[in-house]
């Protein structure tokens, strides 16, 4: 479509993979979601992205509508929609604008019991939020504390009709990225220097290796998905300029956490070795890579006190780490985020479990990233 002489071609304003989770589905008999998301760009017209990608049977939502309130006040109904497995599907577009970023809200109904396999969260609320009920006839409210998991299921996000393409950049790796901390604070500063003009897409999976598929032993290993270097179908399919990947952590620690999986702590060359193949990869389509060394990986309990396995991880991971400084497509993060006088998050960092990052670490991380992330997106 041409509108005044610019082309008018559906693009993402927002997208956040689901990932399978058939080892662990969801069952209810009805359901209502709410889903909050923020445009990264801005549209006269919308169309949604639902999917059903890893189900058994047809999804069907008798109830679809999108508005600029939680309350779902003066929505906009996309209508009955019927997902087949192994599909993703756009909606029919519907006149409803969305604008980069302002908040829009989705409702989706499902009146018959169903199981839902194509499943994502988050915990940081501010981009993305999202509710539940099981009772068809509820619009669910929405929880901000950043420190409850907020899920949702098969909907992958909201795409428009921008007046101008806009660059694509992949934000991609484990719970670092799909808690939310990481995302939220680069989004802000993305939306802050590159206003309509970049869109991300998420495909962060909690427990994603960089080199090893999850665990088959016991949940939720189970659901840690494909090893991010057999994954890049997620990074390539959509023409990006660069991927910011967060990774390589549950490579080291897994094995410790999960002594049931009868896996050995892998030796730091195959994680070099994983990691040049990630970004020969992504370069053979044309993206750049940009990646943050690794913080400290503790397991909760007592961050004085090493527990079996942790000097083993935290020996390797600081060898991994003076490799990846080597890299000029890294960024050495790890010494800001660590506390002073300890091998360990500092606590501002810190979600409270000695691995995840607080939603001011997650701002810290970003700000310490974006340096070289505008300088990519300058070039472009």
């Amino acid at each position: 479509m041409y509108i005044g002489g610019r082309t008018m071609e559906w693009q993402s304003a927002y997208y956040q993979v689901p990932h399978d989770f058939s080892a662990y589905p969801f069952s209810y008999p009805q359901l209502s979601q709410l889903v909050k998301v923020t445009p990264f760009l801005s549209g006269e017209t919308t169309r949604l992205m639902m999917t059903n990608h890893y189900g058994k049977a047809p999804l069907t939502f008798e109830r679809v509508a999108i508005a600029n309130q939680p309350t779902m006040a003066g929505a906009t109904e996309v209508g009955a929609v019927t997902i087949q497995p192994g599909q993703t599907l756009a909606t029919t577009p519907v006149d409803f604008q969305v604008e980069a970023g302002r908040p829009v809200y989705v409702l989706m109904v499902a009146e018959r019991p169903q199981t839902y396999y194509d499943y994502t969260c988050t915990f940081e609320p501010s981009w993305v939020n999202a509710g539940v009920a099981r009772q068809a006839g509820k619009v669910p409210r929405l929880n901000d504390r950043w420190r409850v998991r907020k899920s949702w299921f098969s909907f992958a996000g909201l795409e428009t009709q921008p007046t101008q393409p806009a660059t694509v950049v992949n934000l991609t790796g484990d719970s670092l990225v799909e808690t939310g901390m990481l995302a939220a604070g680069l989004f802000t500063l993305s939306q802050r220097d590159f206003p309509n003009a970049v869109t991300w897409r998420m495909t962060g999976i909690s427990g994603n290796r960089l080199a090893l598929a999850a665990p088959t032993n016991q949940l939720p290993e189970k659901t840690f998905g494909p090893a991010l270097v057999d994954r890049l179908a997620d990074l390539v399919t959509v023409s990006a300029k660069l991927t910011v990947a967060s990774i390589g952590g549950n490579d080291l620690l897994l094995p410790v956490d999960n002594p049931g999986g009868d896996e050995p702590i892998p030796s730091v060359e195959s994680l070099v070795q994983a990691f040049t193949n990630l970004k020969s990869g992504l370069a053979a389509h044309g993206q750049e890579l940009i990646v943050p060394t690794l913080a400290p990986l503790r397991l909760a309990g007592e961050p004085t006190l090493f527990q079996p396995g942790e000097k083993e991880v935290d020996q390797k991971r600081r060898t991994l780490n003076q490799w990846l400084g080597s890299q000029p497509w890294v960024v050495d993060t790890a010494p800001q985020l660590t506390a002073p006088h300890a091998t360990v998050l500092a606590p501002e960092n810190d979600f409270g479990d000695h691995l995840h990052l607080s939603p001011t670490g997650g701002r810290h991380l970003a700000e310490l990233l974006w340096p070289r992330i505008k300088g990519a997106l300058m070039n472009n």
